[in-house]
């Protein structure tokens, strides 16, 4: 398949005033046209070859050439919107269906998309929003409480899908729930399970080490109450971890929509120049910390050494999402997908073009 392909020079869009700001070389964006036009919304590199992309119409697309060819596939009806993919390897993919009334499902392939077995199904009034799968396979799947219960599913190792309502230390709050805007409100990292709600009085952060029983829960500065709150999350460890979200109306947006929690505290991170909530968030470390970000109104890149956002894109970004620190993908509305490209490392002189 033809491919064409353009890259996007980025903007500076604000620096620290306290300091010079620092020589950054920020990423590239390489975009590519050969892809269905339609809106993908999960998306999850596995090496610098391999990509699962997901989204509405029930589509999934996989390609295991970076991005050269891709090929489709439909693991249910057309009528689904898979909202999260979270991917093993070149084989192995789930797939995570949104909305109620028995739409919430999880769809599971070992042979590339060419077949999809579900392997879960959730009850009527459930609302799944995202998923995280760890290493070993283990896999949470969090949804919007129902009157004073949490709706949220475990899986030991990828085969076995049950529900875990008691997972978590303390009642929800009336309404609390997750955003399934890209998948990204439930995360695994370094050992640590982290899931970010909203819709409550308070935005809160579900806390769990990898071998722990149940998650505790934090208190979190994030606006909150109807359509806002934590849309995603990223976990470092136990102890520190990033937040991202606001409200899904940028009239109603109240700033300080990304905060960084360490040793028990929560501080406010530069806002990046979007409009609204923050719908993704993945960090990268080149050249020193990166903060990827980004909704509807683009995507952005912040330094985190230099405290500078640069600017991607002003296109339609539901999700971004990294392979440790070699693949980061970006897609969209009308079939916008889009890879990160970096300038080498001094002490690495190969390409690195993720």
């Amino acid at each position: 398949m033809h491919i064409k392909r353009h890259f996007v020079t980025l903007l500076l869009a604000s620096s620290a005033l306290s300091a010079p700001a620092l020589a950054v070389e920020p990423p590239q964006l390489e975009v590519f046209d050969n892809v269905e036009k339609q809106l993908w919304i999960g998306v999850a590199p596995v090496s610098r070859s391999t990509i699962w992309l997901s989204g509405e119409n029930g589509q999934v697309a996989h390609s295991e050439d970076g991005g050269t060819n891709w090929r489709y596939s439909q693991p249910g009806q057309d009528d689904l919107q898979f909202r999260d993919i979270e991917a093993i390897d070149n084989r192995q993919a789930y797939v995570l269906s949104i909305g109620d009334d028995g739409q919430s499902k999880v769809y599971f392939t070992d042979n590339s998309g060419a077949n999809w077995r579900m392997r879960y199904r959730a009850e009527a009034d459930t609302f799944l929003n995202c998923m995280g799968i760890s290493p070993n396979g283990e896999a949470w799947v969090f949804g919007d409480s129902v009157g004073d219960e949490w709706r949220i599913v475990r899986s030991p190792s990828g085969r076995n899908w049950i529900k875990a309502n008691s997972a978590i230390s303390e009642k929800p709050q009336s309404n609390e729930g997750g955003f399934a805007s890209s998948g990204s409100c439930v995360r695994f990292n370094n050992d640590t399970w982290l899931i970010g709600t909203g819709n409550a009085d308070t935005a809160r952060v579900l806390r769990k080490g990898g071998f722990g029983i149940r998650f505790d829960v934090i208190d979190s500065p994030m606006q909150a109450g109807p359509n806002a709150g934590i849309f995603a999350v990223w976990p470092l460890d136990d102890e520190q971890f990033y937040i991202a979200g606001g409200h899904i109306d940028p009239a109603e947006d109240e700033g300080k929509r990304l905060w960084f929690y360490d040793g028990n505290e929560f501080n406010a991170l530069p806002e990046p120049p979007l409009q609204g909530a923050l719908y993704s968030l993945s960090v990268v470390e080149h050249n020193g910390r990166w903060l990827l970000t980004s909704n509807p109104s683009g995507a952005a890149a912040y330094h985190v050494p230099s405290s500078q956002w640069f600017t991607l894109t002003d296109a339609n970004v539901w999700n971004v999402q990294c392979h440790g620190n070699i693949s980061c993908w970006l897609v969209g509305k009308e079939g916008f997908v889009a890879k990160l490209v970096w300038k080498p490392e001094p002490d690495r002189p190969e390409d690195v073009g993720f």
